[in-house]
Parts: structure tokens; C-alpha cells; sequence
């Protein structure tokens, strides 16, 4: 089972070299705060003194640690370079693959030197990792180690280290394959654990989070039975264990005490102070307890993770297709245009199969805009606005001069109506900005796949927005030029014995509905349809001009001025019905004149215009320049897709029990 190991080993060693993946490992993340006794404890569990030591923060690149039992295979590697049969543990570093270290105050430097060519030398921190591979004849066992928890710059750290730690602890932790390695101390309180703090945010219930407590040596005599209880669990809410250890003093390093003389001390010191649980605990214990917890995660998530790697397989294939260099570059481009203009069409008409779940594109935006905005505001303007009923006795008495009117002033209403219709005019040319705006938009949501392949040739997608562009241009002034004129054509030319019109007066009142309706009981007999039709009109032009005549009574005041009121009526019965018509009109000549002239034209305006000039000119290369971060994107693909392969080769070499 240890063979599982060893391959979550490869993918940590393969994904390390790409850097930007997405793939989530089975791994044990060490966290703890500085001065936990962190680095303690994966010493002794490699049985070597290897790790940087010194006052702030001393790891500063996440460390993959790689503890390999390794076989007659590793060794026979291991003797092709160092021709040294006496060598019985040694360590291997990703980015010095050639280099074998058997003196591990050397690997101690070679990290510290890593660290400042990742980092710098100024005490930042960066999330690329360091991969460090030991062979030993101990266990099998992975780790990645953290920088320490720190709350408060030291010297010249960045004043927000503490947020940079968090967020590079967090981006390991928060990974549902982790297992979460709390370090504690065992004389302080557990509940102002930083590490337990950050453990209990991600796993709130425990269930991927292991405890291990450092300097049991370290407390009062007279608070061991807490201690006990702490490492019975009574105090940490952990479901994978919790294990109390004795590392190596500051005087045991400095004396140079040897891992084996420090194994021998920690065995004694639990069975003298805690006899009826030391055979729980230990650095022993602690190695055994996480190879078992390790392998189980890695049965576990082994066919999830095997899931994700073929999934991440196809999207990588999915974009090197995007990416990769045309091999027929007059049929490239010619396929790429056709496919943008079937693809921009179908998102307008809503024939896409990738239909959006989460927001409205193409038609139905467009329809959005017409419908929920445009005629919404349209249907909001009050009729009669800023027109006061002393405007209106002004523009009545003014209009007819040394002489009054004994019925309807049509000098007046057209004055008023006029003026009124006006309103009618932003909202529309508003409404058409708003369509061409949207028009523009959907071109950044057609196929993604297309789209990114056209962002890889900067002059080609230019060139298309620009044509794009031009169409939508072109529409838009006469559009608006066409639609003021149909407005202005209402206010320029009243037409008050228009059916519709009559209509709408007809409507405003019950008096005059009634009356309508009573002088509309017409003896048909005798007649013909024509013959009764034009009676019926007659009669009606004798009806309106009989409700208008009488009304020269201005000499009233204004608010009960007859023929104000019916001058009022009567230009909000007009702008209502030009209204309707405005209403119907605008959104047609938007669909017919700009979307449908776009759909029809798209495809033939990017062939006259864009491909056609590059072939004539036979200059098609300049069009499939690519963007300077192309290639470097499809050689990170590549590279990526490599190392998919690679692990899904490794697991492949692997059956789970």
C-alpha cells in the first residue's frame, strides 16, 4: 500500500514543476505558529537535523516534504551518481535533479539558498513550492510544511506578513484532499491556538484535522492531569487523533544530540509521566499514526482524484485546440470568421446549446432592453408634463390673437401637442443606443472556445470588432434619424379627425362616450355599406365639432376654463394615441434596421472586409500574429497536459484494495 505513497509523491514532484494547477492532492499540511516546535517534529520524524533555524521567519516557501522508504531501485539511482556504497540515507531536491545530498547540514543550505533565490532576502514569503525527497530505511510519509504563524512584523518583514502567511496557509488547508497537521503547545491554552484556530475554520467538525503536541517536557509538575486530558481529547475537538511528543531542547541541538539518543529520552520521559498512555504517543507513534491516516486519505480520494485528473485532461486538450498554430492558414482564418458570424447570430436567436443559467445575452437582453426598459419609460411620461393650465390659456389666447376662438384653436393644440410629443423622442434615441451597446456586448458572448481564439491574433479580432463596429454605426444614425422624423412628422402634422384619435377622446369621458354612442344609432335601411359608412363618418365629424364649439370662455379664470380643460383633453388624448404608434413603431425599425440587418449581413460585410483584403493581398500572415503571451500559454498548456498524462500514467501503475 506504500506504493501509493509514491505516487502522490510523482503528481506532488510533477504539478510542483508546472506550479499553476487546480489539481487538489492527498497531503498532510503541517501548520503551526513560530517557536511550536514545528520543525521538531519533522526532524524527528526523518531522524535528521535538516531544517533552517534561526529567530522569525525561518520557512518561508512551502516545503514538500518526501520521506521515501526507498528500494534497491532508489539506491542503484543514487550509486550512479555518488559511486558510494557507504551512503545509507540521502536527499534529492526537484530543482537539482543531478544533485545528490548525504550530509545534511548541506540540505539545510541548499533550502535556505532556494528559499532566498523564491523569496528574496528580505523576509517576504512566496507560495512556490520547494520539493525535498529523503531516502531513508524508515517509512513512507509526505508532508508540506508552512511558514509559521506569525501576528506581528519583526525587523524588516512586510507590515502585512501576517495576511500573506494566512492566505498561503489557507490556500493549502482549505483544499478538501488536506490533511490538516495541527501543531500545539502543550504549555500554553489550546483555545489561543492559532494553528487549532485556523484548523477549526476550514474543518469545523475535525474530520481531516490531526493534533500533535509539542514540549510536554516544558510545563508545571502540577499540571500534568490536564495535560492528560488534553491528549485524551477532552480539550481538542479532533477526529483523527491527538498525539503528545518530546523533541530535541535548544542545549540538545546545540549539544548536537544525535535523533536516536533523542527517541531513546522521549520514550523514557512519557512512560515516567504518563505511564498509562505513553505507548499512545511519541514520535514513533506519531510516524506510524500518519502513514495509516495518510494511506487511508489517499484510498479514499484516490478515485475522485483520478476523476478530477481526467476532467482537467479535457479541458487542457479542450484549450490546446484553441491554441494551437493553423497548419492551412487561408482556411483557418476563412473557418474561424464563419464560425464567429454562426456563433454571434445564434446568440442573438437563442439557438446557442450552452445556454446562460445565471444572466440574459443576445435576443433576449435585446428584448429586455425594449420591452422591461424602453416601453416601461415610455409608458411613465405624464402627458400633460410642465404643461400648467395658465401655459395652456397663454398658448390659447396668444395663438388667436386680436380674435377668440368659438371652438377647438388647432393653432393651439399643435403648439401643444407639439411641444408634448417632443417627449417622446430621448427615450427612443436612448432605447437605440441601448440595443447597439448590447449589439457590441454579445460579441463577447459567443463560443468561448471561438473567442479565445481570436484574442490570439490582436490584428484579426481588431479588425472584426471593427467591422462589427461599423455595421452597428451605420443602422444606429439612420435609425434615430429615421425615428425623430416619425415623431416629428406627428408634431408637425395634426390629423384630429384621424378614427383613432376620435377614439382615444371618446374614451376620456363618459359624456362624451355617451353621446357618441347616441348619435351612432343610424337607420342603415335603405343605404349601402359605402353609403353607410360615410354617414357614419359625417356623423362623427359633426359630434366632434359639436363637443368643440362654445368654448370661447376664457375670460373665466383658468382652472374652470371649459375650453382650457378640453384643450388639455384633447392633447393628452393625442399624445396617448401618437403614443401607441411610437410605442409599436420604434422597437420594429430597431429589429428590422439594426438586428436583423446585422444577422443578414455579418457573415458576407467580415468576408468583403476582412478576409478578402488579406487574400488578395496575400498577406495573410500579418493577420495571424499572435499576442506575445500566446505562446507562452500554449507551451504552459502543453507542459500542463504533460504532467496530466504523466499522473494518469503513475495512478494507472496502481490498483486500490
Amino acid at each position: 500500500m506504500e506504493s501509493l505513497i509514491h505516487t502522490i509523491n510523482k503528481l506532488q514532484e510533477v504539478f510542483a514543476v508546472i506550479g499553476d494547477h487546480k489539481i487538489n492532492l492527498p497531503q498532510i499540511v503541517v501548520v503551526g505558529s513560530q517557536s511550536s516546535g514545528k520543525s521538531s517534529v519533522l526532524e524527528s520524524l526523518v531522524g535528521k537535523s535538516f531544517l533552517p533555524r534561526g529567530t522569525g521567519i525561518v520557512t518561508r516557501a512551502p516545503l514538500i516534504l518526501q520521506i521515501v522508504r526507498y528500494n534497491k531501485e532508489d539506491r542503484e539511482s543514487m550509486l550512479a551518481i555518488m559511486k558510494n556504497d557507504k551512503i545509507k540515507e540521502w536527499a534529492w531536491f526537484l530543482h537539482k535533479p543531478n544533485t545528490v545530498f548525504q550530509n545534511f547540514d548541506d540540505v539545510r543550505s541548499e533550502i535556505e539558498n532556494r528559499t532566498n533565490y523564491l523569496a528574496g532576502h528580505n523576509n517576504g514569503i512566496t507560495h512556490e513550492p520547494i520539493v525535498l525527497k529523503v531516502f531513508t530505511l524508515l517509512y513512507d510519509l509526505t508532508f508540506v510544511d508552512l511558514p509559521g504563524i506569525t501576528k506581528l512584523p519583526v525587523g524588516d518583514q512586510p507590515e502585512d506578513i501576517d495576511e500573506r502567511i494566512q492566505e498561503l496557509i489557507l490556500s493549502y488547508v482549505k483544499q478538501p484532499n488536506s490533511i490538516i497537521l495541527a501543531v500545539v503547545t502543550a504549555n500554553t491554552d489550546p483555545s489561543t491556538s492559532e494553528s487549532l484556530k485556523i484548523a477549526r475554520k476550514i474543518d469545523p467538525d475535525g474530520i481531516r484535522t490531526v493534533a500533535v503536541v509539542t514540549k510536554l517536557d516544558l510545563i508545571d509538575k502540577g499540571t500534568i492531569q490536564d495535560t492528560i486530558e488534553l491528549l485524551n481529547g477532552h480539550k481538542i475537538p479532533v477526529k483523527l487523533g491527538i498525539i503528545g511528543v518530546v523533541n530535541r531542547s535548544q542545549k540538545d541541538i546545540f549539544d548536537n544530540k544525535s535523533m536516536k539518543e533523542t527517541l531513546k529520552s522521549e520514550k523514557e520521559f512519557l512512560k515516567v509521566n504518563y505511564p498509562e498512555i505513553c505507548k499512545k504517543h511519541g514520535n514513533q507513534m506519531l510516524a506510524n499514526t500518519l502513514q495509516n491516516i495518510l494511506l487511508m486519505h489517499i484510498k479514499k480520494t484516490y478515485p475522485v482524484l483520478r476523476k478530477e485528473l481526467y476532467d482537467t485532461k479535457d479541458r487542457l486538450e479542450n484549450q490546446l485546440k484553441t491554441l494551437k498554430t493553423p497548419d492551412q492558414k487561408v482556411s483557418f482564418v476563412l473557418g474561424l470568421l464563419n464560425d464567429m458570424c454562426k456563433s454571434y447570430c445564434d446568440t442573438v436567436a437563442g439557438n446557442r446549446k450552452d445556454l446562460s443559467e445565471s444572466t440574459l445575452v443576445g435576443g433576449a437582453k435585446i428584448s429586455q432592453i425594449i420591452h422591461n426598459e424602453y416601453v416601461e419609460k415610455l409608458d411613465k411620461i405624464d402627458p400633460l408634463l410642465d404643461l400648467t393650465d395658465e401655459k395652456i390659456g397663454n398658448i390659447l389666447l396668444n395663438s388667436a390673437g386680436t380674435n377668440k376662438s368659438s371652438f377647438v384653436n388647432e393653432k393651439a393644440l399643435e403648439i401643444m401637442v407639439g411641444k408634448q410629443l417632443q417627449n417622446l423622442i430621448e427615450p427612443a434615441m436612448i432605447c437605440v443606443d441601448l440595443v447597439s451597446a448590447e449589439m457590441l456586448r454579445i460579441f463577447e458572448s459567443i463560443d468561448q472556445s471561438i473567442l479565445d481564439t481570436l484574442k490570439r491574433f490582436p490584428k484579426l479580432l481588431t479588425e472584426v470588432k471593427m467591422v462589427l463596429n461599423q455595421m452597428i454605426d451605420y443602422t444606429l444614425l439612420s435609425i434615430k434619424e429615421f425615428i425623430r422624423s416619425y415623431i416629428e412628422t406627428y408634431q408637425a402634422c395634426l390629423n384630429t379627425t384621424n378614427p383613432d384619435f376620435i377614439l382615444e377622446l371618446v374614451k376620456s369621458s363618459d359624456v362624451i362616450q355617451d353621446a357618441f354612442i347616441s348619435t351612432h344609432v343610424t337607420n342603415k335601411k335603405g343605404l349601402t355599406n359605402d353609403e353607410f359608412a360615410r354617414a357614419e363618418e359625417e356623423r362623427t365629424k359633426q359630434l366632434f365639432k359639436q363637443i368643440l364649439s362654445g368654448l370661447n370662455d376664457l375670460d373665466k379664470t383658468m382652472e374652470s376654463s371649459k375650453q382650457v380643460k378640453m384643450h388639455k383633453n384633447l392633447t393628452r388624448c393625442y399624445f396617448e394615441f401618437v403614443r401607441k404608434n411610437v410605442r409599436d413603431f420604434v422597437p420594429k425599425r430597431i429589429i428590422f434596421k439594426m438586428v436583423n440587418h446585422v444577422l443578414n449581413n455579418i457573415e458576407n460585410c467580415m468576408h468583403k472586409l476582412v478576409f478578402t483584403p488579406y487574400v488578395v493581398n496575400r498577406s495573410i500572415d500579418q493577420v495571424l500574429v499572435e499576442e506575445e503571451h500566446t505562446v507562452e500559454d500554449r507551451q504552459r498548456v502543453e507542459r500542463l497536459l504533460v504532467a496530466v498524462n504523466k499522473a494518469l500514467k503513475n495512478m494507472a501503475d496502481i490498483q486500490v484494495q
